[in-house]
């Protein structure tokens, strides 16, 4: 069964800030993964007398994605490769309510955090 993996790879400032072609690579980079889709995250209604009846979140993605670890390591390890090209400063990673902020220090601390969050999203799925 799929999931879907809230990608919000840019905070308000930063994604006001960013040029377009920084979510697109990370988009394009999800896609190189075994993953059903790669979209923007929709984060409401859209107001009356919108062209479209949705709003998407500004610097966010959805993933949807067969919930493996192999696959969810992968995308955690796209996700940081990403991070690292435009000096992004976190991440949020977020599936079934269960949230993993990455930030763009490679340390002990956040290698067990991942471990943890990897650990409890794909045991809900067992």
């Amino acid at each position: 069964m799929s999931a879907e993996l809230s990608v919000v790879a840019l905070g308000h400032e930063e994604a006001a800030a960013a040029q377009p072609w920084q979510l697109e690579a990370l988009r394009e980079d999800l896609l190189t993964l075994d993953v059903d889709r790669v979209g923007p995250l929709e984060s409401g209604v859209a107001p009356p007398n919108s062209r479209s009846g949705l709003v998407e979140a500004l610097g966010a993605l959805l993933v949807v994605l067969q919930p493996s670890l192999p696959l969810l390591e992968g995308t955690l390890a796209v996700v940081r490769e990403w991070m690292a090209r435009t000096e992004s400063g976190t991440v949020v990673l977020e599936i079934d309510g269960n949230r993993l902020e990455v930030t763009g220090v490679d340390s002990a601390e956040q290698r067990r955090l991942a471990d943890a969050w990897l650990a409890v999203v794909t045991a809900d799925r067992s």
